[in-house]
């Protein structure tokens, strides 16, 4: 996040025209990967074993992501919005776990979901509006968006800004007073997460963010114990991490197809721009069942 912010101030141009980069990359790298390990850990949480059974295990997965085609086409804008809502708990829920804050009381838990939430999605939209909400838009077949619509975006989003700022500082406060170097360091990252998402682009900085820190940490957790493959023990984790890319093929490789697909069917190109909104698009179909998925994993401390 450090090298993200000092490339975005240091070259603004360059980090719009490669605005896209971070998103494309997390297709191969820990993003979908992590992601379409999902088809995996079902099958693992479920003791299921054989094609047939792994599917079986899966159908509700593809179920809610049905629900969230159809919501997508008939109520687009309630949807994004709803997602939204759900990365902001999503996001929040995932650094929680990895910084080593799972295991506090429920009110510094709610604290820290919602100010790292909020100061992830926040202040991207409240500076950068117009550029954060045009994929979406693209997406929701609302785009351009009216004048109006921007300004409530960007109002709303001041507000999620404020309040992350709020809520992530009275983590610290809490988490300070019991444990000095846990807490400076929930201070210096929210401090990064801030300064990213409110002075760098916006594709850039939530793609950067989503594939170095979010998907990642994901990683890491599939790959390690107790979620991690017995014969994993004492692995090195590069190793693991590597072995986690080739197990999720299963899923990746038909997702990668449908991205191509419906950008295709919907941009009539393949463009890299085209491909990260379609990406996003993607996000706004699988995040539901994602954290669902996540709700049930067992117990993990970093």
């Amino acid at each position: 996040m450090s090298l993200g912010i000092a490339f975005g101030l240091l070259f603004p141009e360059l980090a719009l025209q490669l605005e896209w980069l971070p998103f494309l990359a997390s297709l191969f790298l820990f993003g979908m990967p992590h992601g379409a390990m999902d088809w995996v850990i079902t099958g693992r949480l479920g003791a299921e074993t054989g094609a047939l059974g792994q599917l079986r295990a899966f159908v509700p997965y593809l179920l809610w992501m049905a629900a969230s085609v159809l919501l997508l086409v008939f109520l687009p804008g309630v949807t994004v919005a709803a997602f939204m809502l759900l990365t902001v708990v999503h996001f929040g829920t995932a650094d929680l776990l990895a910084t080593g804050n799972g295991q506090s009381t429920l009110w510094r838990r709610t604290l820290f979901i919602a100010g790292r939430g909020c100061l992830i999605l926040g202040p991207a939209f409240a500076f950068h509006t117009e550029l954060s909400c045009k994929p979406f838009a693209l997406v929701a077949g609302q785009y351009p968006m009216t004048p109006g619509a921007l300004s409530a975006v960007s109002s709303v989003a001041l507000g999620f800004t404020i309040l992350g700022t709020v809520l992530a500082g009275a983590h610290v406060v809490l988490r300070v007073r019991e444990d000095v170097h846990g807490g400076l360091l929930d201070l210096v990252e929210s401090l990064l997460i801030l300064t990213l998402t409110a002075l760098v682009t916006p594709l850039f900085a939530i793609g950067l963010f989503f594939l170095s820190t979010h998907a990642y940490r994901h990683s890491v957790r599939l790959v390690s114990p107790p979620l991690g493959p017995p014969e994993a023990e004492g692995v090195p984790l590069w190793k693991r991490l590597a072995a986690m890319h080739v197990s999720c093929l299963g899923l990746l490789a038909p997702t990668l197809l449908i991205i191509l697909v419906w950008t295709w069917i919907q941009f009539g190109s393949l463009d890299a721009y085209s491909l990260t909104t379609v990406t996003i698009g993607f996000f706004i179909i699988s995040t539901l069942p994602h954290h669902i998925l996540g709700l049930r994993l067992p117990a993990y401390r970093p």
